[in-house]
């Protein structure tokens, strides 16, 4: 089977990340990390901050910075300390599946904010967004910048229109920024930046780990956007913030003050690769291209119309042995929809395409 489901790449490590795990084992240097976010040290938060600013154009504060296990947990955290049992949480659809999964289990509601496509890129509807922030219990919106599975990078114009709507209605935003290192066909602009006051309202949840691939270390962040957001994140008992790794912590540190040069290098491979299954794609049906991604090794394709039983996920697992993500998992209205991990080589694209293909003809 050819997992081109997963949101990691077939890519070694960088070798200063390398390099600095080796030093951890060389030393024997297995202790426990330090505590999130209230001891996290100045090394991890001066990292952050100078990635922030040299990589994105923004001068965060490091006090600022909380050190996380993974983006989910600031989520959580965030829906735990400022909504309440059955309230409505904003998320577009499609999104991420995860973010339906934290609202589900902490006993909320997601409320649904539909996503369009115009000339293969997806854009959400904001007069949806503006319906939903208007509802009077609705309190949290969850971004994703870029967009995850359609690829966008949402322009300044984009976000500073759902600021505007957020400031207006008096709404939180946890932005969800994991895939920002890997914009290449535009410029990720941080959510927090796009408006003098929206960063007062906004957490944004991040890691090294999605453009680095080391998401097994176990290591993220959350940067508050105000003082108060950062003393509601400390106000967190430790045991519910959960811990980060130790070599998931040095790896972050690592990717932030040595890791450009490579970074670089991955992203031009993944811009070959996205063309590459973008070719392959239409060569079998131009339908299936509904976006092409400007961030990140993800492709969101549109089976709908080939009439694939039982569905297109399953379909292509049990014919040709190459197992996609199921759409249905990211929204109400993404059945029939499919996430391809292009984070690979041309040879693994090659034969992936080849095996779908081949049980395509044989339907």
């Amino acid at each position: 089977m050819i997992p081109l489901w997963v949101a990691e790449m077939d890519f070694a490590l960088a070798p200063v990340i390398t390099q600095r795990l080796a030093g951890l084992v060389e030393l024997g240097d297995f202790g426990y990390p330090p505590e999130p976010p209230a001891m996290v040290t100045s090394q991890f938060r001066q990292a952050v901050a100078g990635w922030m600013n040299k990589r994105h154009g923004w001068p965060v504060d490091p006090e600022m910075v909380s050190i996380m296990p993974d983006t989910m947990r600031a989520l959580e955290i965030a829906i735990a300390g400022f909504t309440e049992p059955g309230d409505p949480i904003v998320l577009t659809d499609p999104v991420y599946y995860p973010f339906r999964e934290v609202i589900d289990d902490a006993g909320r509601v997601p409320h649904w904010v539909p996503m369009v496509a115009a000339e293969r890129r997806w854009v959400i509807d904001l007069d949806a967004l503006e319906a939903a922030f208007a509802r009077p219990e609705v309190r949290l919106y969850l971004h994703c910048s870029p967009h995850n599975p359609t690829g966008t990078v949402f322009t300044v114009e984009e976000q500073r229109a759902i600021a505007d709507l957020a400031e207006l209605h008096d709404i939180l935003v946890v932005s969800d920024e994991v895939h920002a290192d890997l914009a290449y066909g535009s410029q990720h602009v941080p959510f927090a930046t796009v408006t003098p006051t929206i960063a007062k309202r906004t957490i944004t949840a991040s890691a090294a780990s999605k453009a680095f691939n080391f998401a097994g270390l176990r290591c993220g962040y959350a940067i508050a956007g105000s003082d108060s957001l950062h003393q509601h994140i400390r106000s967190v008992p430790i045991r519910e913030r959960k811990l980060t790794s130790l070599p998931g912590y040095e790896a972050t540190i690592a990717a932030y003050t040595g890791g450009e040069p490579w970074l670089e290098s991955l992203t031009r491979h993944l811009v070959e690769m996205r063309d590459h299954a973008i070719s392959r794609l239409t060569a079998i049906d131009p339908v299936l291209v509904s976006s092409v991604p400007a961030a990140s090794y993800l492709l969101w394709t549109d089976w709908r119309r080939l009439g694939l039983t039982p569905d297109p996920a399953s379909f292509l697992l049990q014919r040709g042995g190459v197992a996609l993500s199921n759409g249905a998992a990211f929204g109400p209205s993404a059945d029939g929809f499919l996430r391809l991990n292009f984070g690979t080589s041309k040879v693994i694209l090659d034969e992936a395409f080849a095996r779908i293909e081949a049980a395509l003809a044989g339907r």
